[in-house]
Parts: structure tokens; sequence; C-alpha cells
């Protein structure tokens, strides 16, 4: 008896294992059709810490951004986004379009 309960352990474990693995095979899969590529934008309007929550968290809202990091001293904002699902420019237009407080810009070459 002890034997048959050791071999329905092994075989659940096995299938356990088994299905982990086949969980995370699909989350891999599901994620390599993103093509995240980062830009820099610049934000006016902003203060403090409360302000640079407010845009990151506007930011993350939109279509195609999957992260926001925000310095609010330089108004520099680095974003990560789909080049599948948007562009900077369509960033910049949805997030000036839904936030009045602030206003964001690719910004532009440096002349050399």
């Amino acid at each position: 008896m002890k034997k048959q309960g050791s071999v329905v352990a092994m075989v659940m474990v096995f299938f356990l294992v088994s299905a982990v693995s086949l969980l995370a095979q699909e989350k891999d899969t599901s994620n390599t059709s993103l093509r995240l590529t980062q830009c820099a934008l610049k934000v006016s309007g902003m203060t403090c810490g409360g302000c640079a929550g407010m845009v990151e968290q506007g930011l993350l809202e939109l279509d195609g951004v999957e992260e926001a990091k925000v310095d609010f001293k330089s108004g520099e904002v680095k974003v990560k986004y789909d080049k599948k699902a948007t562009t900077p420019e369509k960033i910049v237009a949805a997030f000036n379009e839904e936030n009045s407080g602030f206003r964001a810009e690719v910004p532009k070459p440096k002349d050399k």
C-alpha cells in the first residue's frame, strides 16, 4: 500500500511540475509579440514628486506604454513602449489630450 501511495504522489508531482512549466511557457510566448523600445520626453508643469507621480500614472494608462520613469527636476521622462502599438508622437498627443496641467513633447535634436 505504501508503494501505491508513493507512485500516486510522484505522478501528482510530475503533473504539477508539467503544469507550472506549461504556464511559464505560455507567459513567455505572449510577451514575444511586444517590441519594446525607449524614448525620452520632456514634460513641463511639474513642480514636485506628486506631479511626477501623476505624469507617470497618466503615461502608464496610455495604450502601448509599458513603463514610465519621471524626473520632475529635469522634466525628463523615459518611456518604454510597444512600438507595434504606438509611437512617441502618439504618446505625446494622447497624454496632452488627457492631462491639462502638464505638457509633454518629443525633444528636438540639438544642432551641432
